[in-house]
């Protein structure tokens, strides 16, 4: 058998007499390249789904923190208020 280069990452390729390659060396590569793929493929999904995780939790907290600025910022218009009429009974007692 004779070697020759091609355009594969995997150096050169086994050629027959005829000059393709042997059937059953083609047939293995196939099953290997399908398993490769479906392992990539579940690797894929595996990390969508972490990814989608990951976002789930993110809206989460994101709505947490909105809703904590929200009461933060009612309980110091609230404490504003509060001054502002304390400040203001006091100058009417000083009247």
């Amino acid at each position: 058998m004779k070697f020759t280069k091609t355009e594969v990452g995997n150096g050169p390729v086994e050629e027959d007499q005829e000059g393709g390659r042997d059937g059953e060396e083609e047939e293995e590569e196939d099953e290997g390249d399908i398993e490769e793929f479906l392992k990539l493929d579940a690797e894929l999904d595996a990390l969508s789904s972490a990814l989608d995780t990951l976002e789930q939790r993110n809206d989460a907290i994101n709505d947490r923190l909105r809703k904590i600025l929200e009461e933060n910022r009612a309980i110091r218009e609230a404490a504003a208020a509060e001054v502002a009429e304390a400040v203001k009974k006091t100058e009417q007692e000083r009247q």
